[in-house]
């Protein structure tokens, strides 16, 4: 076998293949327009803060007495001050007569929850007992319900806390000490400190998952249509009566949709960086280097379903049936970390969770070749072992 005359085949294969690809305006602004549709519903579907702004809650005061207006005229202040503090959660309020009244209004949509205030709230205030609050939260929509519960619980915590210093200082002053009132209240203070520089952002963890799993969905749909398309054109048998082997025609094929797919995940990388903020902390020649060998990986996949299929719709299908797994196990939207058990086993034997590991401790923690060698090996054997099986079974696909 001259290997030198296949790679030049190869070669020759790839640029008619790119040559027919630039001809079709339609595949080159899908090349582009494809990842920026995905990264753009994917960003607002996992917004990138951490807080929840404009909450609409009702306010139901059944108490009317000074320690309700009270509690209510502060927690309004409170979300005011919020309300101007960037990425702070904050709510507006409506004020219903009643909890029915309430209840209809988060029925309609007009409102996602609502604080009721029972009546001798005020009195258990003043006598010492717990002034109890009830929030009435929408269930039927655990996302909403959460949302709701979270901003009332750090709405609750917020008061509990202004409340508390005032009693410490009147304490104070009446026994005329310096006190400081959250040295007594919470006598013990956590400080944050995180890996990545800045604000905690949840599309830094989407991000790199979604680089490689774009590539390899452009890889694994690719190899079944542009050997389809050539068959429909009736090039392909013509192909394969050329003085070339038929390693050169599917090398060939491959190395041009490599290109492709390698483009479009950096335009991914490109428009997550300069849309949502994604930082990219590491070398970034290692991350070109580990988008090549994510789609690498993938390549003997594409070319097994298009070996066994008999024609492309099979072959579509059988690469469905592969990816969509791949996307939700692989811990690209979800991490592996809150899988069952045999969900995480699973993910162990896919590709895709190895590149998307390494992507994200390159790109967010500076991670260098040592640091993410076990994926790299994985990922290589993986390609290497897939390509070894799909090259005999696609000569052999051929001549049937």
């Amino acid at each position: 076998m001259d290997i030198i005359q296949i790679l030049q085949d190869s070669y020759h294969v790839m640029i008619k293949d790119m040559i027919e690809f630039k001809r079709n305006r339609f595949e080159v602004a899908g090349l582009i327009a494809f990842p920026l549709i995905f990264l753009l519903l994917f960003g607002f579907i996992f917004p990138s803060g951490n807080t929840h702004e404009n909450v609409q809650m009702g306010l139901v005061n059944l108490d009317q007495g000074a320690g309700s207006n009270e509690f209510i005229t502060q927690m309004e202040t409170m979300n005011k001050q919020l309300a101007t503090t960037k990425n702070s959660s904050y709510m507006s309020f409506n004020n219903y007569s009643s909890v029915d009244a309430a209840k209809t209004a988060i029925n309609k949509g007009t409102i996602n929850g609502a604080f009721v205030i029972p009546p001798g709230f005020s009195s258990n205030v003043t006598s010492g007992q717990p002034g109890n609050v009830i929030v009435i939260v929408d269930n039927s929509n655990p996302t909403v319900a959460g949302t709701i519960e979270q901003v009332s619980s750090s709405t609750i915590g917020g008061l509990n806390g202004i409340s508390a210093n005032t009693n410490v200082l009147k304490l104070g002053s009446e026994a005329n000490q310096q006190i400081n009132p959250q040295a007594i209240i919470a006598p013990y203070v956590q400080n944050i400190e995180t890996t990545i520089p800045g604000e905690s952002n949840y599309f830094n963890f989407l991000a790199p998952g979604l680089i490689v799993m774009i590539g390899m969905m452009y890889i694994m749909n690719g190899v079944p249509e542009t050997i389809s398309k050539e068959k429909e054109k009736g090039t392909f048998d013509g192909m394969l009566s050329a003085p070339i082997h038929h390693i050169s025609i599917i090398l060939g094929k491959t190395m041009g949709l490599t290109i492709r797919g390698v483009v479009q995940c950096l335009f991914v990388l490109i428009f997550a960086v300069l849309l949502f903020g994604v930082t990219v902390q590491g070398n970034l020649l290692l991350v070109f280097f580990m988008i090549i060998l994510g789609i690498f990986s993938f390549i003997g996949i594409g070319i097994m379903a298009v070996s066994l299929a008999e024609d492309q719709a099979t072959a579509a299908m059988i690469m469905d049936f592969i990816m969509f797994p791949m996307i939700f196990l692989a811990g690209v939207i979800f991490p592996v970390q809150q899988m069952p058990w045999f969900m995480q086993d699973i993910s162990k034997v896919i590709p895709l969770t190895y590149a998307g590991d390494a992507m994200r401790k390159i790109m967010l923690l500076n991670a260098n070749v040592a640091d993410v060698s076990t994926d790299i090996i994985i990922l290589l054997a993986f390609g290497v072992i897939t390509m070894l099986i799909a090259l005999p079974l696609f000569r052999r696909g051929m001549k049937d």
